[in-house]
């Protein structure tokens, strides 16, 4: 995924997280509205690319965003895909709520970055527009569909 493209998807998940967490929200708010907005994209993403599929694009999203915030996942952390996303919340908590944000938008955008890859840009975008309708406006939705 290019540069601009990662970008667009921070945004994205940024703004889902904004409007799943509320205005002000602390750091349990915000790992919160992380899980809702995984769940989401997890359920529209399951039936195309199964379970197996979303437990490795997690586990690879984490490997690769732990790198900028290696409290993600620290070192001796065994990565098992059963139950990773609950330790990324668990991590989320204890952080200050701007660090907890800018992290989970990172994951989010790597996340659907490997998506975007393994099964392209038009399915991802329809994807995502499943997953979180709500973040989506007539320009986010011409945007995503290039």
């Amino acid at each position: 995924m290019t540069a601009p493209g990662n970008a667009a998807l921070r945004r994205l998940a940024l703004k889902v997280l904004a409007l799943r967490a509320g205005p002000g929200a602390g750091a349990e708010a915000l790992a919160a509205a992380a899980r809702r907005a995984y769940d989401e994209l997890a359920q529209v993403a399951a039936p195309l690319i199964g379970q197996a599929g979303v437990d490795a694009l997690t586990g690879r999203a984490l490997h690769l965003t732990q790198r900028q915030y290696p409290w993600l996942l620290p070192a001796g952390d065994p990565q098992q895909s059963e139950g990773l996303f609950a330790r990324v919340i668990f991590r989320l908590e204890r952080q200050h709520p701007a660090v907890a944000t800018e992290a989970a938008g990172v994951l989010f955008a790597t996340f659907t970055g490997l998506l975007v890859t393994f099964i392209g840009e038009p399915i991802t975008a329809r994807l995502l527009r499943k997953a979180w309708p709500d973040a989506f406006s007539e320009a986010d939705a011409e945007e995503t569909r290039a």
